[in-house]
């Protein structure tokens, strides 16, 4: 009798068993009643979400009276370790039935699926674009130099060169060095007068050339120093004084005009530049020659003419300052009727204008 109860009860565990893991099989199956076609699924959409739903009554009730009927009719034989139970044909077709259904449904796995390595992709970070920035617009400095006073300087006497700075470009020159010779036995640097609150300075004094260093410089903006030299008192009658300074400053170098002077027994000074003329009178139909070296290297010269009333009168004539600052013209007179002309030369980045007069018979 012990035997007996033992031996069912082990049979009832078993159906037990057998009962919860079909009924934990057929739930994901159950689960789908009702979906799209499964072959519509995407194929990323997880297996969990697809069982979340409750599978239909009927169906569920349709196994689970299989299943009653199989285990009243008598306690199973509990199979040897390892065999696999054979399910009553009435069990085997309901759920046979049910697999033809939903089976296909199995084949969606999602990244947690068993068998579904999770993905390694990491997400795409986008790589912020970087503006390129806008070049710096360069700076384009001329430098002037004019000399107080500008033809004869009397010996042991002050001679006065203003540097004269203009940016003519579209960027800041933050530092602008002028450079100009130094020779002791014409002449030693007495003093200056200088912007020191816009940063401009004497910044070298050497044997043989000085520096005159200035701040930052805007785009349109001037700016003006002045260097005093004290001319040696035992020079001879004539000595020339020259001067020509070198340019640097950020974005490129180049060179001042031409300002030389000469050294005699007393001063002689002029707002204009020198001009050559060749010949100086003539009749009609006369060709005038005009030179100048006193410019700035490269620089357009535009012309005019003051005419014998006072009056003044364009030209078309102008022409370029070559690597040492001179320039060429040639005027043939045509139509000028007798009188004495003056021919304006005009210095379009140094402002320096030169007159030089003609006759006309």
């Amino acid at each position: 009798m012990f035997t007996y109860l033992r031996r069912t009860r082990g049979l009832m565990l078993t159906a037990l068993l057998i009962l919860a893991a079909l009924v934990a099989m057929l739930n994901p199956l159950f689960a789908q009643q009702g979906r799209p076609d499964p072959l519509l699924v995407p194929n990323e959409e997880p297996v969990a979400e697809l069982a979340a739903e409750a599978a239909p009554l009927d169906e569920r009730a349709a196994v689970e009276a299989a299943l009653a009927d199989w285990l009243a009719q008598g306690a199973p034989t509990a199979p040897p370790e390892g065999a696999l139970l054979e399910l009553p044909a009435a069990v085997a077709a309901a759920v046979r039935q049910l697999n033809q259904v939903f089976i296909p449904l199995l084949r969606v796995r999602g990244p947690g699926d068993p068998g579904q390595a999770p993905p390694t992709t990491a997400p795409i970070t986008p790589t912020p674009v970087t503006p390129t920035p806008a070049p710096t617009p360069p700076a384009d400095v001329a430098v002037t130099i004019w000399p107080r006073p500008s033809i004869w300087v009397e010996r042991g006497g002050l001679l006065e060169y203003e540097i004269r700075l203009v940016n003519y470009g579209r960027g800041t020159a933050e530092r602008t060095q002028v450079t100009l010779p130094y020779n002791r036995n014409l002449f030693t640097v007495q003093s200056s007068r200088l912007h020191s609150s816009k940063g401009d300075w004497v910044s070298a004094l050497d044997p043989q050339s000085f520096t005159v260093s200035f701040g930052p410089l805007r785009s349109g903006e001037r700016r003006n120093g002045v260097i005093v030299l004290r001319v040696n008192g035992s020079l001879a009658h004539a000595t020339m004084i020259n001067m020509r300074a070198d340019v640097r400053h950020d974005d490129g170098a180049n060179q001042s005009n031409w300002a030389p002077v000469l050294v005699g027994s007393g001063a002689s000074d002029s707002t204009y530049a020198w001009v050559a003329v060749d010949p100086t009178t003539g009749p009609l139909g006369t060709r005038y020659n005009f030179m100048s070296n006193r410019f700035i290297p490269g620089e357009t010269v535009t012309t005019w003419l003051n005419m014998p009333g006072g009056s003044v009168s364009p030209l078309d004539l102008r022409g370029t300052a070559n690597s040492n600052g001179s320039v060429w013209l040639s005027l043939t007179n045509n139509s000028l009727r007798p009188g004495t002309y003056q021919l304006v030369l005009y210095g379009n980045r140094s402002g320096i204008t030169g007159v030089a007069s003609f006759t006309v018979r």
